[in-house]
């Protein structure tokens, strides 16, 4: 398993891993990777359709998305590297990082930073107690949003 070299590694993509990669970037670290666990960038923003993101920064009314995009537009300007569709598996105190897709396989990849930015997630069926294995048609907030 080659290993992967980078300056700074930050684990998630939304709000706060995009902010924390470009100024990462903006500060001097030439090199810097984002690991995302979903297949496209941008985190929970990705499913807030509805607007009010953006008034203070860019001085628009945008929705999630939109607010996404423009951050990781930025981000991606910065020639930073990208492994989407990646689930860390460890984070060694060494700071070797442990993650698979299905592209690459298994990768280790040694951080000299490493940011983590994961956010929230929305509770699981089991922790908002609707009991079941596999209730058919009960979806998430979040979930419906996505859709």
């Amino acid at each position: 398993m080659p290993e992967r070299r980078y300056d700074v590694v930050v684990i998630g993509s939304g709000p706060g891993g995009l902010a924390a990669t470009i100024a990462a970037r903006k500060e001097g670290a030439e090199k810097v990777l984002m690991i995302e666990r979903d297949v496209e960038l941008g985190g929970i923003l990705q499913q807030c359709i509805h607007n009010g993101f953006g008034v203070e920064i860019f001085k628009e009314d945008l929705p999630g998305p939109a607010y996404a995009q423009r951050f990781i537009n930025e981000m991606l300007g910065l020639k930073v590297d990208t492994l989407l569709d990646t689930m860390v598996l460890d984070i060694t105190p060494e700071r070797t990082i442990f993650a698979t897709n299905k592209s690459l396989g298994i990768l280790s990849i040694q951080a000299k930073a490493i940011v983590l930015a994961m956010g929230c997630r929305e509770r699981t069926r089991a922790q908002i107690r609707i009991p079941g294995s596999r209730p058919a048609g009960v979806y998430s907030a979040g979930t419906a949003q996505r859709w």
